[in-house]
């Protein structure tokens, strides 16, 4: 894959923001990555880790894990992250990040670098989910979804669609950048985050969503060598308990031959319509 593919992807060029030094970053939010009132969260997140990478400088030390709470919408308009190393030990190196805006803190974030270990322990008993493959399934209209969904190609075929009142709480499908990206751990985050919260199958009729927070676990080596930039990956959701205006959901992300590349669980908060 060309550097010229990468650079001219939306989501490089979104999630990579300015050097200011002292592991300080800024960025100018566009509307085109909105998600109702703020800024899409797989490209916050993905903004986040890309940032984290960039001040370790290890690639040896790959991304094992991610959390990302967020405090507040990013909106558009200029917005500055930091990042903090906490602890950097033999194996294993804890970096800490924060998003601002307008002199408040927007989104706080976590993440763990670990060199890969030497170990006999090798087993993976994950399957993938039964789904047609990407060429048999119709693209879905981006004007059905959120304004930054126009940046992806979505293939919907698990499960149901929001607010028809399913009875199970499932849904996903194949996705991929419309413009070809090879698939690192940023976009890893934005894949993940790109459909809404299971939750929502289960609602009859509109009503909002919002990411509380997220935590991406990362199981293959990236960037992925086996799929090509414009390979489509196949992401699903399952929610297994809502209450109190809050459900759970763990998302899966898999490659075109059923490899498990991560997962994501979050807690989404679930508004009444009109809130």
């Amino acid at each position: 894959m060309s550097s010229n593919t990468s650079e001219s992807s939306p989501f490089v060029t979104a999630t990579t923001w300015s050097p200011l030094g002292e592991g300080r970053y800024l960025s100018h939010i566009r509307p085109e990555w909105f998600q109702g009132r703020g800024a899409f969260g797989g490209m916050l997140g993905g903004s986040l880790l890309r940032s984290m990478m960039r001040e370790l400088n290890e690639p040896a030390r790959a991304p094992r894990s991610l959390t990302v709470h967020f405090c507040a919408p990013v909106t558009e308009g200029e917005a500055t992250l930091s990042v903090r190393l906490e602890r950097a030990g033999r194996q294993v190196t804890h970096l800490s990040a924060r998003v601002e805006q307008a002199g408040q803190v927007a989104c706080l974030a976590s993440a763990t670098f670990a060199l890969s270990r030497d170990t006999p322990l090798v087993y993976t008993d994950a399957k993938p989910p039964r789904a047609p493959p990407p060429s048999d399934v119709r693209p879905m209209s981006s004007e059905m979804l959120p304004t930054f969904a126009a940046h992806f190609d979505y293939r919907w075929c698990v499960g149901a669609v929001p607010f028809s009142g399913a009875k199970e709480a499932r849904l996903g499908g194949w996705i991929r950048p419309r413009v070809p990206t090879p698939l690192d751990a940023p976009l890893v985050v934005g894949l993940l985050d790109s459909y809404p919260p299971a939750a929502l199958t289960r609602v009859e009729g509109f009503c909002n969503g919002a990411t509380v927070d997220y935590t991406a676990h990362f199981y293959a080596p990236l960037p992925l060598a086996s799929a090509s930039p414009e390979a489509f990956y196949l992401r699903t959701g399952l929610s297994r308990h809502a209450a109190e205006g809050y459900a759970d959901d763990l998302a899966e992300l898999w490659s075109e031959d059923g490899q498990l590349i991560a997962q994501l669980r979050q807690v989404a908060a679930v508004f009444p319509q009109g809130r």
